[in-house]
């Protein structure tokens, strides 16, 4: 018997959070399944809207085109809820295999960003909060709203849900990552997991639960650089995009060049003419937002990974999370084999 799976992403939560006292949702999930320790691996940058986007496609960023909260298209950068997925997706995949998919996102950017309008149902609508919906501190639907979502859309008739979580990255941001109130938000969205979760007991033998995080969080100092600007000057054939505490820089260069960057500390090739750049600890780069915490270098690159559920399949994957470090790109494929699916439909 294949299970129903509720894949949920707990976003910007850390990857050693699981406390038996203050989580005790994801505490009880991990005793039925497993977890990583040590943490799942993101792919980079670590940010939001690549990693979602490898979670339902399996691939990295280069592949299926959501750089950062921007990305080219058609040689114009442009917000990542307007980058077309180059890369089927598990709701594409779903469809083709008549399966029931839902996908509902605090990040009402994600229902575009992880091509959910192909789902069975999908939320906020159209990628649009409702007036009356309510709202974390920076804007995104709070995790009370997707939750109130979830239960009036009878979930457990899914074969697979996508649900994302927002407030952790919030509190994060504007109150740092190691805050008390960070901690204290820990709590409040394992609370609203443990919410979800409820409404999947009276099944719970059919159920396999997956919780990720798509990155960690980092202190930033005052201040960042703009190395778009610095390119630019030097005249060099990148362009450069700024994505936290790291950036992307997409053309002919090379490493020698980029190192020669003021600020920067670290290079990793990533494929053709792609290149992640980061500095030292507390540099955040393009804006300044007056944000306590950031992410995007390979510092925040640690992913929360839990398995539980009712299923048998949750026991041999928390055996697997035991022995293996994850990565961001793995549980399209461990979907799909679980739910029968083939890439694309083919």
């Amino acid at each position: 018997m294949r299970p129903r799976i509720l894949f949920v992403i707990l976003d910007a939560f850390p990857f050693n959070g699981l406390s038996s006292s203050s989580t005790p949702t994801l505490a009880g999930l991990a005793r039925e399944g497993g977890w990583s320790q040590s943490g799942g691996q993101s792919v980079l940058s670590a940010s939001t809207y690549p990693n979602h986007a490898s979670f339902v496609t399996g691939v990295g960023p280069e592949r299926h085109g959501v750089l950062a909260s921007r990305a080219p298209v058609d040689g114009e950068w442009k917000p990542a809820r307007e980058v077309p997925l180059a890369s089927p997706t598990l709701f594409e995949d779903c469809r083709a295999a008549d399966l029931r998919a839902v996908g509902l996102f605090g990040d009402q950017n994600l229902v575009h960003v992880c091509g959910a309008l192909e789902a069975d149902v999908h939320w906020p609508p159209q990628g649009q909060l409702p007036d009356s919906c309510a709202r974390g501190l920076l804007g995104y639907g709070a995790d009370q709203a997707v939750v109130e979502a979830a239960a009036s859309i009878e979930l457990n008739a899914a074969d697979l849900a996508v649900i994302q979580l927002d407030e952790v990255d919030t509190v994060r941001h504007l109150r740092g990552p190691d805050a008390p109130e960070s901690r204290e938000q820990y709590t409040a969205t394992d609370a609203a997991l443990g919410e979800l979760l409820e409404s999947l007991r009276g099944q719970w033998a059919e159920t396999l639960v997956i919780v990720v995080s798509d990155h960690d969080m980092e202190p930033v100092e005052p201040g960042a650089v703009d190395l778009h600007a610095e390119a630019l000057d030097r005249g060099l054939s990148v362009h450069v995009e700024h994505d936290g505490t790291a950036c992307w820089a997409v053309g002919d260069t090379t490493e020698e060049e980029l190192l020669g960057l003021p600020s920067v500390d670290g290079v990793q090739w990533v494929a053709d003419r792609h290149w992640i750049l980061w500095g030292q600890p507390g540099q955040q780069y393009g804006i300044d937002f007056g944000l306590a915490g950031q992410h995007g270098s390979p510092r925040t690159a640690r992913q929360l990974a839990v398995v539980g559920g009712g299923h048998a399949v949750a026991g041999p994957l928390g055996d697997w999370l035991r022995r293996e470090t994850p990565t961001g790109t793995d549980w399209a494929p461990i979907i799909r084999h679980n739910l029968g699916l083939l890439v694309g439909g083919a």
